[in-house]
Formats: structure tokens, sequence, C-alpha cells
């Protein structure tokens, strides 16, 4: 529900300002929240030799603890030229001021950078795996677009060559159209003269049988007016 609330709000500026006001409380009941030891400053023993911890500021104080160098401790208050302190066992007491410093021990500074430098060389190591990684992957995809070039070259290739095929198939078809078109048009003239020369068949036939039927008629006229003139003759005498 409160979710909700908060979603509802946010879709106006007044809403929003709301939210980042509660934001901003809770932030702050939080920090003051905080124990006190969590904001207590941290001091380190100073390079020297074992340090008395007393029971209170002089010397005169029974010892609580001996601390040696280069120990990490937590500062609870300040009194002239004392300390109280508390140890990482929970042990508290009082010490001279100068025997702390804000700055940790050089060797454990030296160890820090160590530690960094082995952690640097770490990812320096890793970064050049990586980086050879990427350059055989580079290399990798270099040969890969060069095969793409080749294959996208051949297939240009074969796109026009199929391109000119396409064309030669068009005008071959046009040329294939157009002779049979005129094959069309001789076979229909073919079929005219062909009419034509039957027509003259028959014409030449009708007249071949007229000149017969003539030459037969003029035969039969002159036979028969030789015939008449023999028959003639005997009369006379």
């Amino acid at each position: 529900m409160a979710i909700k609330l908060m979603e509802r709000n946010l879709k106006t500026l007044p809403g929003y300002l709301m939210l980042l006001y509660s934001v901003i409380a809770i932030a702050l009941v939080v920090f003051l929240c905080i124990p006190s030891t969590a904001l207590a400053k941290y001091l380190y023993v100073v390079p020297t030799a074992e340090i008395a911890l007393r029971s209170g500021k002089g010397n005169e104080y029974r010892i609580v603890a001996v601390i040696i160098n280069g120990s990490r401790v937590q500062m609870l208050k300040e009194d002239g030229d004392w300390t109280k302190i508390r140890t990482s066992d929970n042990k508290k007491g009082w010490m001279p001021k100068r025997y702390l410093s804000a700055s940790p021990p050089l060797k454990d500074v030296v160890a820090s950078l160590q530690a960094q430098r082995d952690q640097l060389k770490k990812q320096i190591t890793g970064v050049n795996k990586q980086l050879n990684e990427v350059s055989e992957a580079r290399n990798q995809y270099k040969q890969d677009l060069k095969a793409c070039i080749l294959d996208r070259n051949q297939f240009r290739k074969s796109y026009n060559s199929l391109k000119e095929d396409a064309a030669d198939v068009l005008n071959f078809k046009k040329a294939l159209s157009e002779t049979a078109e005129e094959l069309q048009e001789i076979k229909h003239k073919y079929n005219i003269a062909e009419q034509e020369n039957e027509h003259l068949r028959d014409n030449s036939r009708i007249k071949w049988f007229l000149a017969g039927g003539g030459i037969l008629i003029v035969g039969w006229i002159i036979g028969l007016i030789t015939t008449r003139g023999r028959k003639r003759r005997p009369s006379l005498l």
C-alpha cells in the first residue's frame, strides 16, 4: 500500500517534494540513531616500545594493559596530555597523547600498498587478457567481414549474370514471339497461295476439258462433212 501511495505521489510535483522531504527526514533519524562508537575516532600507536595503558591519567595509576607498536585503538576522550582509549579487546584506559597518531603505521601502509599493487597486477592481467580476447575477436570479425565482402561480390556478380541472362531470355522470348507471328503470317499467305493454286488447277482442268471437248466437236463436224461429201459423188455420175 505504501509503495502504491508513493507511486501516486510521484505523479505530481508536490508529491515528489513530499517524498523527498520524507527521505531526508528518515536519513536524519537514522544518522542520529547511530551509536556513538560508530562515529568514534580511531588512532594508531606510533612506532615506539610497548606502551602501558593505565587506569588513570598519570604514571602512578595501575597498568590495565600493554599496547604494542602499531595497534589500532579507539579514542574516547582527551584531557591535556592524556587520552582515554579502548583497545580491540575492549579494554579501556589512559595513555600519553604523544604516542598516538591518526596515520597508520608505516608497515601497514606498505602492506596496504603491496596489497593494492598485487590487486592492480591482477587487474592488469585481467585487462590484458580481455584485450587479447578483444583483439582475437576483432581479428575474427575482420576475417568474417572479408568473407562477407567476398560473398557479397560473388552474389553481386551472380545477380548481374542472372540479370543479363534474364535480359537475354526476354530478348529471345520477344524474338520467338516475332518469329511465331511471322510464321503465322507466312502460313496464312501459304494457305492463300494454296487456295489460288487450287483455283488455278481447277481452271486449268476446265480449260483442258473445254479444249478436249472442242477438239472432239471439231473432229465430229469434220467427219460429218467428209461423210456427206462421199455420199454425194456417186449420185453425180
